[in-house]
């Protein structure tokens, strides 16, 4: 099984009541900080994408972005509401300019970060 979720099987994850995220990077102008969304369902018929920020306070032995200080530490999260699946994907294309959406379970963008930490040259 890969790390990635097909975008087929993206609907049935949510009416699972999974969680999907997709890792941004550092898309912010400050580059200390970490983006990600957080895509679930709120009601049989609305899907939430979360936008969410922590300041970069990791390394290759500390992963844990979830456990790094959020940008806001009221935890407010940028939050849009979409009739469905495909209305959520259209949206983040286009705000994002991403061509190729990775989307994975909670908790596997760690692997991500992990990825951009030894892509930008830490070992």
């Amino acid at each position: 099984m890969g790390r990635y979720i097909s975008r087929q099987s993206l609907s049935t994850y949510l009416n699972l009541g999974k969680i999907i995220e997709v890792f941004l990077g550092r898309i912010n102008d400050n580059k200390k900080i970490l983006s990600y969304l957080e895509i679930k369902n709120i009601a049989s018929d609305k899907i939430q994408l979360s936008t969410i920020e922590h300041y970069d306070e990791g390394s290759l032995d500390w992963l844990d972005i979830y456990d790094f200080s959020y940008v806001d530490p009221d935890g407010n999260h940028n939050k849009i509401e979409f009739d469905n699946i495909e209305e959520a994907i259209d949206f983040i294309q286009v705000k994002f300019q991403l061509k190729e959406i990775k989307f994975v379970n909670e908790g596997i963008i760690q692997d991500e970060y992990k990825d951009l930490l030894i892509s930008e040259g830490q070992s």
